[in-house]
């Protein structure tokens, strides 16, 4: 959520990236994790439009990233597949996203 230049996000962007590969391994101890972990530049209100990476990044807008989430998700009834307390927003996201309807939201 910021209105820096292009080149400013890139420097500040590699300094959050480096942090993440260097602090990734030891917040999911125990996990197999890939060799190479995705990486992903949130933007709340900017364009992808013309760029598409950024430090080595994928660039995502929010509304793209949680449309991700509810297509990985939405489908996955609460009664047979809920996902863990552990996780309180992706769990909300499946209640959201199931009960929908009910919300009045089509």
């Amino acid at each position: 959520m910021d209105a820096h230049s292009w080149a400013k996000r890139e420097q500040r962007y590699g300094k959050k990236f480096e942090a993440g590969r260097q602090h990734i391994p030891a917040l999911f101890d125990g996990i197999s994790l890939p060799k190479e972990i995705e990486q992903i530049a949130l933007l709340g209100f900017a364009s992808n439009a013309n760029v598409k990476t950024l430090a080595g990044g994928r660039v995502m807008t929010t509304s793209e990233l949680f449309a991700e989430i509810v297509s990985g998700i939405g489908n996955k009834k609460i009664a047979k597949a809920a996902i863990p307390e552990q996780f309180p927003l992706l769990r909300t996201i499946q209640f959201a996203s199931e009960h929908r309807h009910a919300a009045g939201w089509c």
